[in-house]
């Protein structure tokens, strides 16, 4: 009797051991699925293709003006016999004179701290190892369309392990617009004025 109670004592035993063996064994292996995990979260750019979103934080001020004007006079005369035409009738013959001007004028100014976000490519891997980026947006608002485009140099280094880089850390940066809207149009003659002086 004593020795099947040793046994059931060394068989509950084992069992214990075998349990908490596999339980270590598990955790162990969640902790390298965790590590794992992490390092595959790691989503910053790397090569020709990669996206990065660029944080542009930029005290920006500027003025464009555009202002035209055109002249144009145009001067006929003629003199002679027209027979029976009423033109024979007019004192000093015929003289006709046009003369059209036009002005026009926009403006737009921008003035304070210029916030955005861009998502840029990466197009080039340099032989330092920087990479050089290019993206651009297009906004449309009120009937002006501006694009916003972005490029310079990044340090692989610099891009955060949330995939963005700030504006102030892109060496050699081109931020600028490209507008297309009321201000543009506003120093162009409108229609019926170019087909008169196509006319004339």
């Amino acid at each position: 009797m004593k020795y099947r109670i040793i046994e059931l004592s060394v068989l509950i035993i084992a069992v214990i051991s075998v349990y908490a063996g596999l339980s270590y064994a598990r955790q162990a292996a969640g902790g390298q699925t965790i590590q794992k995990g992490g390092l595959v979260a790691d989503v910053r750019a790397k090569k020709i293709g990669d996206i990065v979103t660029i944080l542009i934080n930029e005290n920006a001020r500027a003025s464009n003006n555009n202002a035209t004007q055109t002249n144009k006079q145009n001067q006929l005369e003629a003199t002679g016999d027209f027979g029976n035409s009423f033109l024979n009738n007019l004192s000093g013959g015929v003289s006709a004179q046009t003369q059209n001007q036009y002005r026009g004028s926009g403006q737009v100014s921008t003035s304070g701290t210029f916030t955005m976000q861009i998502t840029a490519s990466i197009i080039k891997v340099k032989e330092d190892g920087n990479f050089i980026i290019r993206g651009s947006r297009e906004v449309e608002t009120n009937g002006e369309k501006v694009v916003t485009v972005v490029e310079g140099v990044i340090r692989p280094g610099d891009i955060s392990r949330d995939n963005t880089i700030s504006s102030s850390k892109i060496a050699d940066a081109r931020i600028f617009h490209q507008g297309t809207g009321v201000s543009t149009q506003a120093h162009r003659p409108g229609l019926f004025t170019r087909i008169l002086n196509w006319i004339f």
